[in-house]
């Protein structure tokens, strides 16, 4: 049986995956491993977009370009047609959380994370998408994931059946002890 500091080395950011989607009990297990994260004051302020939809996932990677383009920020080509920042993956999570709350990105880094490490220990690849918060600058698709104006994107992961096997990075760690 693996450790948890296993599963946590285990881990990899992974950008290919299987046209293979998961059961609803599998998204429910990863939402429940978001729900049990802590919260700051644990005021739990976390809501959570969940899409399986492919042809939605593909409008938000458009919309995701666009903001690119429009904000001079640099994108690698896709290999054939349009850009897919969701790498094909048959569930992607944003995660929202309202705009006056200053402890929202820590509280969605936790949940996260908490969605990573056990997609991994189920045979699961994931990946944390940056790129999702630029969805913001497009109005419509924020209405489209009934995002009001008193919320922010805060995170988005991505999560699914590898179809890649990346090496692992080299993980460096700086600490400074105070004894």
């Amino acid at each position: 049986m693996d450790t948890l500091m296993d599963i946590i080395r285990r881990r990899k950011s992974i950008r290919r995956y299987q046209n293979r989607p998961l059961t609803k009990d599998m998204v429910n297990s990863i939402l429940e491993a978001a729900r049990h994260a802590p919260s700051a004051r644990n005021l739990q302020p976390l809501e959570y977009k969940v899409i399986t939809n492919r042809e939605l996932m593909l409008k938000l990677s458009d919309g995701i370009a666009r903001a690119m383009q429009a904000e001079g920020i640099p994108m690698k080509a896709p290999p054939a047609g349009r850009p897919d920042f969701f790498y094909g993956a048959p569930l992607l999570i944003i995660v929202t959380a309202p705009k006056d709350n200053p402890f929202a990105v820590s509280d969605a880094a936790l949940a996260v994370q908490n969605v990573m490490l056990y997609a991994t220990s189920i045979g699961l690849g994931s990946c944390f998408i940056g790129m999702a918060k630029l969805i913001e600058r497009d109005k419509d698709l924020l209405k489209l994931l009934h995002i009001p104006d008193t919320m922010n994107i805060v995170a988005a992961v991505i999560c699914g059946y590898p179809d890649e096997d990346p090496p692992p990075k080299e993980k460096r760690l700086k600490a400074e002890f105070f004894e």
